[in-house]
């Protein structure tokens, strides 16, 4: 099996395009510091383009940041591997610069690609039921308790494309959603009811609802935080691998 390699070649093209470098530059020996001007087609999860943000795919990394930081780090990035530069040490070094601006570092994020081909067989005693992006609105926005599936608003261009739903009868005990990330990567999320969780319902709603993404010309991609076990166990029980990391800055509230 070739192991996912035009997804990750995708990967690092959207990577590049959201920090405003080149897709070479993913896959260099050495760490790379560019302006935080993301190109055509990034994806749509930030309001406005970060004040930093770093990316890794298990070589160097790329810093994409505002102007005024940029000396601070091509002071820094030489003393370090890829990634060291996601180590404590040198989070503490790089949020003592951001808090000179009022920012300090997000969640560092995993996230995950599918193997391909991609493998899917319905599993038996779970009733799924599919969602087009006409239905979600009307039929699931009312139920509120899946937030880490569904966006339940409209942000422009991004919106719900797809989800899949775990039934219970007439319930709705787990929900995979996506959104779409940018025109070509749609981001799954997932939520299942607390009294549901561990006996594998989450990993088939991504199962199905990676095969459906597949389906409509798009390339599923799964995001988690990096102290999220839970959530990178439902990943590889889904058949995703991880494939970058990545970090950005937010404001200080």
């Amino acid at each position: 099996m070739i192991y996912h390699s035009e997804f990750v070649e995708a990967a690092a093209e959207q990577l590049a395009a959201d920090c405003g470098c080149y897709k070479q530059d993913l896959f260099g020996g050495e760490n790379i510091v560019v302006p935080n001007m993301p190109k055509s087609g990034s994806r749509l999860i930030f309001e406005e383009t970060p004040f930093f943000r770093m990316a890794t795919m298990g070589r160097n990394a790329v810093i994409s940041a505002d102007s005024s930081v940029i000396p601070f780090f091509e002071s820094l990035v030489p003393k370090y591997s890829g990634a060291e530069l996601f180590s404590g040490k040198v989070q503490y070094l790089i949020n003592s610069k951001l808090a000179e601006h009022n920012k300090y570092i997000g969640d560092v994020n995993i996230y995950y690609l599918p193997e391909t081909p991609y493998k899917y067989r319905r599993k038996s005693g779970v009733n799924l039921k599919i969602f087009e992006e006409n239905e979600i609105k009307s039929e699931l926005y009312p139920h509120k308790e899946f937030s880490n599936a569904l966006m339940y608003k409209d942000h422009g261009e991004r919106k719900d494309k797809l989800a899949v739903c775990a039934m219970n009868g007439g319930d709705i005990i787990a929900m995979a959603g996506a959104s779409s990330d940018s025109e070509r990567f749609w981001q799954i999320g997932i939520d299942v009811k607390k009294e549901f969780r561990g006996l594998g319902i989450g990993s088939e709603c991504v199962k199905a609802l990676t095969y459906e993404i597949m389906a409509h010309g798009a390339i599923p991609y799964y995001g988690t935080w990096s102290g999220n076990i839970a959530s990178q166990n439902v990943a590889r029980a889904a058949g995703y691998r991880p494939i970058w990391t990545e970090m950005y800055s937010q404001n200080i509230i």
